[in-house]
């Protein structure tokens, strides 16, 4: 039976809409706009790109420049296939700071689910296996593990931004990160947890995001959505 769906699916307009999800949109010539306030203030747009029946290309342009993430769509939902332009990257840590590359090699599960999972009391899970290098002045060392994200629908409510007043979905979040770096006979984990709530408008997609930090918290808001053609 889940044979013959799939067949239907390949043949029907329906598998193009894949990409399109709801809580999601992919429209060719749509930007969301967003500003973050909190500890690290900034102001960047998304736009979704090179749209088929079953990626998109996400790009994020900010005022350090444009990052790119490739988004693979199924029945299940969306999630990122790679990190892009954003694998690499570069974080203090004491007197020498630590720079890293890193991929993804295996995906399990979706950042963003099917319509049909999106009510109060649902949950989902998004799994990115990883691996990669690093070097912290002369050490080199190679890193692996996961980066795990745990969505939960709490509720639904109305949320105010600057883009307007929109009846969304309440997402918690659990952000864990569980990775190790290798250094020969060294071996060092890299183990910690972030919390966040996120808000999810039909037709437009994300609309507001608090992202509890160390040092405090960051607050994502939508600022605009252009719908060019």
């Amino acid at each position: 039976m889940r044979a013959l769906l799939w067949v239907l699916l390949l043949g029907s307009p329906a598998l193009a809409q894949l990409c399109d999800q709801p809580f999601a949109p992919a429209r060719p010539g749509w930007e969301w706009q967003y500003r973050v306030t909190g500890e690290r203030p900034l102001t960047y747009s998304i736009r979704k790109t090179s749209i088929t029946e079953n990626s998109f290309v996400q790009v994020r342009q900010s005022a350090s420049g444009a990052e790119e993430t490739t988004y693979r769509c199924t029945p299940e939902g969306i999630a990122p296939v790679d990190f892009g332009t954003q694998g690499g990257g570069r974080v203090e840590a004491g007197a020498q700071p630590v720079s890293y590359d890193l991929k993804v090699v295996k995906v399990t599960g979706v950042a963003v689910p099917d319509y049909d999972r999106w009510a109060v009391g649902s949950s989902w899970k998004l799994v990115l296996e990883v691996q990669g290098t690093g070097q912290q002045g002369p050490l080199r060392f190679n890193i692996s593990g996961t980066l795990e994200t745990t969505y939960r629908v709490v509720a639904q409510e109305t949320v105010t931004t600057p883009a307007g007043r929109f009846v969304a979905y309440k997402l918690q979040t659990t952000f864990a990160t569980r990775l190790r770096a290798q250094a020969g006979p060294l071996s060092i984990p890299f183990n910690f947890e972030s919390q966040g709530t996120s808000w999810y408008a039909e037709n437009v997609g994300l609309v507001k995001s608090i992202q509890k930090t160390r040092d405090g918290e960051n607050v994502t808001e939508l600022v605009a959505l252009r719908k060019g053609g």
